[in-house]
Parts: structure tokens; C-alpha cells; sequence
């Protein structure tokens, strides 16, 4: 049976726990356990971080087939295939390591992204949380920005007590002996084969209507979506990792670069938690062309003749703050603009070329940098920026278009 709403919190909170461990043990455990895997396994850190990449590509891979099977057959029903496979990639690793099986772990990473660490989660709190939805998938993205503080001394503690090896088998009975019983409860209790219809937004307002697209206007919107979040994540995914050595040669020194470049992750927290309690009096596509709008100028700031300190802070802040924003409505714009229906099967195709493009990034942003410098990656940015605001033209021309009552 659908969710009720009085149990969508605790839904939400299983959830949120289920992705903080799958992202935490997953895509931020290397920053910790590299050198220590580095040792064991024969590789460079080129080698180790190879992991990731072979996650995020995979798993953009498999969403087109992970939603279709989302939308024919219920996310609750498919979502413990991800403790399963992140759970089994841990065990492999811990029980023999070599490269071969930490490349092989991060396949069953990437076939896990799509089935719960990402797309089956939110296409789940689409059909079981009615028009709500948008503001649950912000709670929810909201609680997951908690994973680095968490996960990152998490797992420095048990690599100082129990060893990389221990580490990698405390996180393994985490997703199969904890998650995986949650998730099977949550299929077990609330089904979302059935979707709850769009009702009435938070508090009892009513839902927005889904605007009628003409089948060209569809795909044209289709286009532009995808173009404005591959562009803007391809800048978002690429950029951050490089910001310390980019301060640094604009000649902020290393504990200003490096303080500056922290409060990225505070930035990002109190722009979801504004987008959550205030984020419904403004259009969702409304909020998305803002955002995408602020990326550039943002970006200019930093070679503009004004206080470099203030510069950076200026950036780390809007930088940071719109594309926390951008992440959450990634979810949730395809949702207001098309509804429901079809929902898993539309965002599993979108996230093939996003997560690529992601996937990418931040080797493309390494050999930018070693060619031209920083000023090369600040330029490369601002370019993925000026198409992603294009994008989001069009697509908002295009939605106020679907908007519009017809002619009688």
C-alpha cells in the first residue's frame, strides 16, 4: 500500500540513512583510505580514484534500463539491489585485494547508483509522496548533504582502530546487515506500485498543474533540461576539486585558499535548507534559471578588479549555494514539468549523458589546468555556465509556452 504522509518521515529519514551510508562508504571512502589501498593493491592514486569514475559512468549507463524497470515494476521492489551490490563490493575487496577486484567493487557501486543511491529513491518519494514531492526530495537531498561531515572522520576512525580491511567489512555488514533489512521492510510495507495522485501541495494548497507540452515543445524542453543540468554538473563536478590551487595562483595563500574553499560545504547546507522552507513560493523552473543565471557572473568575479578575498568569498558562497540548489532541482524539475508518470523512466534517460559528463569532469579539468593554467579551468566553466543559461532560456520559454491556457 502507498505510504501515508504520517509515516512519510520516518520513510524519508530510512532513506536518507540509506544513502548517506551507500555515498559515504562508496564515493568518499577513498579520500581517506587511499594511501593505505595505494600500498595494498599496487596502484598510483590515478589507479584508485579510477574507482570512482568507473562508479559515476556505470551508473549513468545503466539508468535508462534502471528506470523503465523503476516505472514497469515499483522503486520499492528494486531499491535493495544497492545495499546488496555495494555490500558485496566491500567484501571482495576486503577479502582479496588486488586491483582487479577494487575495479570490479566499483562495477557493483555503479550498478547500485541508479537502484539506491540515487534514481530509485526519488522516483519512490515521487509516487508515494503526491505533491509533496518536491519539498520531500529537498528534506531528503537536504539530510544527505550531512555525508562528508559524517562518513570522511567516520571512516578515519575505523581505519586508525581496525585497518583499512576492517574498515571495508564494518561497511559491508552496514549495507547487508542493516540497510538491506530496510529496504526490504520498506518494499515489504509500501509498495509504490500504485502512485499517489498530485493533490495538494505542503499545507493544503493545491498542485500546480503539469504544463501540456505539444509533442516538439516536449522534446524540445527534453533537450534543454538535459543540456542545462549536463553543462552545469560538468562545471559543478570539475571545478571544485581544483578551487585550493586556484586561489593559491590567483595569490591567496594556502590557509586562506583552504579555509575559503571549506565553507563550500556550509554554503551548499544552507542554500538546501532555504530551497526546503521557502523553496515553494517560487516556480520551480523560476528558481532554476536564477540559479543557472548566477553560475557566470560568479565566475567572472574571480579575475574582476576588485579584493580577492572578497571575490572568493563571494564565489565559494553563490558558487556553492546555487548549484546545491541545481542538485536538488535536478530531481524535481523533470517531476513539475512532466509529472509523475514515466517519471524513473525520463530521469534514468537524462542521468546517461549527466553522469558521463560528470564521470569526465574532473580528469578534463586536470589536463585544462596542466595546458592552461587555472585561467584555462575558470574559462572552461564559464563556457559550460553560458550553455546551461541558454539552455535554461529556452526551456523556461518553452515552459511558459506549456503553461498557457489553450484557446477555446
Amino acid at each position: 500500500m502507498p505510504a501515508p504522509v504520517r509515516h512519510l518521515p520516518l520513510l524519508v529519514a530510512t532513506l536518507a540513512l540509506g544513502q548517506a551510508v551507500g555515498w559515504g562508504t562508496t564515493y568518499y571512502m577513498p579520500s581517506v583510505l587511499a594511501p593505505a589501498l595505494a600500498r595494498v593493491l599496487g596502484l598510483d592514486p590515478t589507479g584508485i580514484y579510477l574507482g570512482v569514475t568507473i562508479m559515476v559512468a556505470l551508473g549513468g549507463l545503466a539508468s535508462p534500463f534502471a528506470g523503465r524497470l523503476l516505472d514497469r515494476n515499483g522503486a520499492a521492489r528494486l531499491m535493495p539491489v544497492a545495499p546488496i551490490a555495494i555490500g558485496l563490493g566491500h567484501l571482495l575487496v576486503a577479502s582479496f585485494p588486488s586491483a582487479i577486484t577494487w575495479w570490479a567493487a566499483w562495477v557493483l557501486h555503479g550498478l547500485a547508483m541508479p537502484f539506491g543511491l540515487t534514481l530509485a529513491v526519488t522516483t519512490y518519494l515521487t509516487r508515494t509522496s503526491g505533491a509533496s514531492a518536491r519539498r520531500t526530495i529537498g528534506i531528503l537531498t537536504l539530510l544527505v548533504s550531512f555525508t562528508p561531515t559524517a562518513f570522511w572522520p567516520l571512516t578515519a576512525l575505523l581505519d586508525g582502530q581496525l585497518g583499512w580491511r576492517g574498515t571495508l567489512f564494518v561497511y559491508a555488514g552496514l549495507e547487508l546487515g542493516l540497510l538491506l533489512p530496510l529496504q526490504i521492510w520498506i518494499g515489504r510495507g509500501w509498495s509504490d506500485r500504485d502512485p499517489v495522485a498530485a493533490t495538494a501541495g505542503s499545507g493544503g494548497v493545491p498542485a500546480a498543474p503539469v504544463p501540456t507540452f505539444s509533442p516538439r515543445a516536449k522534446k524540445v524542453a527534453i533537450t534543454a533540461l538535459v543540456v542545462m543540468f549536463t553543462t552545469q554538473g560538468f562545471a559543478s563536478w570539475g571545478l571544485p576539486l581544483h578551487l585550493i590551487a586556484l586561489f593559491q595562483e590567483m595569490g591567496l595563500g594556502r590557509a586562506e585558499a583552504v579555509a575559503i574553499a571549506s565553507a563550500s560545504g556550509a554554503a551548499t547546507i544552507a542554500a538546501r535548507t532555504i530551497e526546503v522552507g521557502f523553496g515553494h513560493h517560487m516556480r520551480t523552473l523560476t528558481m532554476a534559471v536564477v540559479a543557472v543565471a548566477s553560475l557566470t557572473p560568479v565566475l567572472a568575479l574571480l579575475v574582476a578588479p576588485i579584493d580577492l578575498t572578497l571575490a572568493a568569498w563571494i564565489f565559494i558562497v553563490v558558487w556553492s549555494g546555487a548549484n546545491g540548489i541545481l542538485a536538488v532541482l535536478r530531481m524535481t524539475l523533470p517531476l513539475t514539468l512532466f509529472g509523475a508518470e514515466a517519471y524513473g523512466t525520463l530521469v534514468g534517460r537524462m542521468s546517461l549523458p549527466q553522469n558521463l559528463a560528470f564521470a569526465a569532469a574532473p580528469a578534463i579539468f586536470a589536463m585544462v589546468i596542466q595546458a592552461r593554467g587555472t585561467t584555462g579551468a575558470l574559462e572552461l566553466a564559464i563556457a559550460a555556465s553560458l550553455v546551461a543559461l541558454v539552455a535554461a532560456i529556452v526551456l523556461a520559454r518553452v515552459g511558459r509556452q506549456a503553461e498557457r491556457p489553450a484557446p477555446h
